[in-house]
């Protein structure tokens, strides 16, 4: 697990606060509509993986059946047991269902969806900044000026 690249990005993702952990949690988030990509261990119960798999088609989000088991996930993101998780961020969940997809080319699909829905999103993001920067950088029309009395006045 120490090693294990998609347990780290998740555990990445828990400390920058990206990441809700458990039924309830997951439930929210997708509900929300702040999702990017559901995560369930591959010794989910049925009913678990059933449910997190409806939040995912609800939320029109990726739903991840991960290779490793809810002991190991729970222990990379910080807790004893984990069967589901969700990732907020479009960046961290590209990243880590990318690294699923270099593992195990089953993966391809959801890595390309996530991928494209990313570079729309930062697309999107520098035409915001470069608008926002454009009216900074606009002259000032108004024009002051100080006159100044030869004795100080």
């Amino acid at each position: 697990m120490a090693n294990d690249p998609i347990l780290g990005m998740l555990g990445l993702a828990r400390r920058a606060g990206k990441l809700a952990a458990g039924d309830d949690m997951v439930k929210e988030l997708c509900t929300a509509g702040k999702a990017r990509a559901v995560f369930v261990a591959n010794d989910a119960g049925a009913s678990a993986a059933k449910k997190a798999a409806g939040y995912a088609e609800r939320a029109r989000v990726p739903f991840i059946t991960l290779p490793q088991d809810k002991d190991t996930l729970g222990a990379a993101i910080g807790r004893a047991q984990s069967a589901v998780c969700a990732v907020s961020d479009i960046g961290m969940a590209a990243a880590t269902v990318a690294k699923l997809a270099a593992a195990d080319s089953r993966y391809a699909e959801a890595a390309e969806q996530l991928l494209s829905k990313n570079t729309r999103i930062q697309f999107r993001k520098g035409k915001k900044k470069k608008s926002a920067l454009s009216g900074a950088d606009k002259p000032n029309k108004q024009k002051i000026t100080t006159e100044v009395s030869a004795n100080g006045n």
